[in-house]
């Protein structure tokens, strides 16, 4: 059955939303995460956008909120539009109850549609439904548990929607969730990021609103982006902040006609990460791929990239890039995979390889303005979404307790215990590749100009120490 038309039900309301919240009622995925900055309207846009469907016969909705309490704001909502200005709570029909206190907070019309309130507190409350939707309230203050065991399920039978009105509160499961509706693999997903600033009705002057700059002048930077930005990344030390999710992450073909480049930052007990990007004539960079493993030796890794990976169609691989402390496996790759290089320049020169990473995050201006005046943008490194370890990295990357030019495990003499150390595998790949070539200017293989045997070590010298042949290598002097 065809539910009711929104703009003309939301004309009849008298419920006028602003643009941003037309992109939420607008969309038609299954479910729905939007993460919203505080007075964007978030209880106002899921309450209204479920209110059509309450018209439909034999259905049946919930609220879901952390408690009661904050369950009621969509609940408060629907009341007041439906109960009070539309006059329905005269329907001598009409079951409801509105205690906040106990609880009990439902509408159940004389068409056998039901909606009502439910607390993840008690999720003895959550068993045995069959829904056709549900809003997740303040999704990111839930448990995982809570969607995954008991709600989800509920939403089977009908194959029912759900919607997460919410603001964000860091890395939790909601953000794994909200992930998925940035990718466009996952049709049934569909996510958003809306800054207080986003509702004109409230802030008028958008992201300079007298108000908004008050908040900002008058808070920590972390709680005013988490808060007011809807920024789900923000915290103290973050090494990235110029990465964003929404611009940097999108859908990344390989594309046979550009140069095409491997990096790897070697790992047994720590992940193996390897990257395959890819650069253009504007010194665009495209990560089409990534491989991330811990426990394997790396020959499984090789036997793994030369007979099981799937590669699209004219596949080539130009130039490897590796780290030059381990030589051992930088002649293994050269022996039994392909041409890799590895500079100590590359290595050694830790915030000089993190400025370089910086500069492709940066926003460039690549236009005059789009219709509302804002010039046209773009950073000069973007991920595919299916790099989710590096983009779990650059979400995450803090700066290291040292007051050192070099993370502590980088300093000379000093290494940090396995334990230790960060989630910084496939960052420090990438920014292994990019130094290679931005700033040490590698971009051919020395076996381009020499046989294998010229450049392995002569007889009775060990890779470890090596002959000029195998330091010509490793060194990248060519």
């Amino acid at each position: 059955m065809k539910i009711l038309d929104k703009v003309k039900f939301f004309e009849t309301l008298e419920y006028n939303p602003h643009p941003k919240q037309w992109l939420f009622h607008r969309a038609v995925s299954r479910f729905r995460i939007a993460c919203c900055g505080r007075r964007f309207g978030k209880s106002t846009m899921a309450a209204y956008d479920l209110a059509p469907e309450l018209f439909l016969p034999r259905r049946r909705y919930w609220i879901v909120g952390p408690t009661y309490d904050l369950g009621e704001k969509e609940f408060r909502v629907l009341w007041d539009a439906l109960i009070i200005k539309q006059g329905l709570g005269k329907e001598r029909r009409l079951k409801k109850a509105y205690n906040k206190r106990s609880g009990e907070m439902f509408m159940e019309f004389p068409w056998q549609t039901r909606v009502e309130v439910r607390s993840a507190d008690h999720p003895e409350f959550l068993v045995g439904e069959s829904l056709h939707g549900v809003i997740v309230s303040e999704a990111a203050k839930q448990k995982r548990d809570t969607w995954e065991r008991y709600i989800r399920a509920a939403l089977a039978d009908y194959r029912g929607w759900a919607t997460f009105p919410t603001t964000p509160e860091g890395f939790n499961w909601l953000y794994s969730l909200w992930q998925l509706g940035q990718d466009p693999s996952y049709k049934d997903y569909q996510s958003w990021r809306f800054p207080a600033w986003d509702n004109p009705f409230v802030y008028p002057g958008g992201r300079e609103d007298e108000e908004i700059t008050l908040i900002e002048r008058t808070t920590s930077p972390e709680w005013f982006l988490q808060e007011i930005g809807a920024d789900f990344a923000s915290f103290v030390g973050k090494i990235y902040s110029e990465f964003d999710e929404t611009v940097h992450v999108t859908r990344v073909d390989y594309n046979p006609g550009l140069k095409s480049y491997m990096t790897v930052d070697w790992g047994f007990v720590n992940p193996l990460a390897a990257l395959w990007f890819q650069t253009d004539g504007e010194d665009n960079v495209y990560i089409w791929r990534e491989h991330y493993r811990a426990y394997w030796r790396l020959a499984e890794h090789i036997e793994y990239w030369k007979h099981q990976m799937d590669n699209p169609s004219d596949y080539h691989l130009d130039l490897i890039f590796g780290d030059a402390e381990d030589p051992e496996a930088v002649a293994q790759m050269n022996y039994d995979f392909g041409p890799t290089i590895a500079l100590p320049e590359a290595k050694k020169n830790w915030r000089q390889g993190i400025e370089c990473v910086k500069r492709f995050l940066k926003m460039y201006q690549v236009g005059e303005q789009d219709e509302y005046g804002t010039p046209l943008e773009r950073p000069k490194l973007f991920i595919d979404h299916s790099c989710t370890n590096l983009i779990h990295e650059f979400n995450n990357y803090r700066a290291p307790e040292t007051r050192s030019d070099e993370p502590a495990n980088e300093q000379p003499g000093r290494k940090r215990p396995v334990t230790a150390k960060q989630d910084d595998h496939a960052l420090d790949a990438l920014r292994y590749g990019l130094m290679h070539i931005y700033e040490c200017g590698a971009t051919r293989h020395l076996s381009e100009v020499m046989t294998f045997q010229e450049m392995m070590p002569t007889a009775g010298e060990s890779p470890s120490t090596g002959g000029e042949g195998y330091f010509t290598l490793t060194r990248g002097r060519f």
